[in-house]
């Protein structure tokens, strides 16, 4: 039985550790592999120019059909959230979407906001 996960981004941003003029930008894209592309070149153009891109994520969702993709980037550009909702319909801010001293925490911890979003 397929399960029925809601497609959304969520995102959070943080003051850049390295550079106090940008801020440091997490997004977790959850949808189906087009709408996935469709939506990254959304938030790249509207943050451009992007001064330092980190680490990326990605992965299928079982039993939905579905993906997800977490890009994470720097950038000087201020974007207020008026203009973040328009990147997709359904956009929401979590505040422990961030880095991880362990690269599996940050896994750890997107399968745990996709586990709950399944229920």
């Amino acid at each position: 039985m397929e399960k029925n996960l809601e497609r959304q981004v969520i995102f959070n941003q943080l003051r850049s550790k390295t550079n106090s003029e940008r801020c440091e930008w997490w997004f977790l894209i959850i949808n189906q592999n087009r709408e996935i592309e469709e939506i990254q070149q959304k938030i790249y153009r509207l943050f451009m120019p992007i001064e330092e891109e980190g680490c990326k994520l990605e992965g299928i969702i079982k039993g939905t059909g579905l993906r997800y993709r977490m890009i994470n980037f720097e950038s000087r550009k201020k974007v207020e959230l008026s203009e973040l909702r328009r990147i997709y319909k359904k956009i929401i801010t979590d505040p422990r979407l961030c880095y991880r001293k362990d690269k599996n925490g940050l896994e750890k911890y997107i399968g745990n906001v996709i586990d709950a979003l399944e229920d």
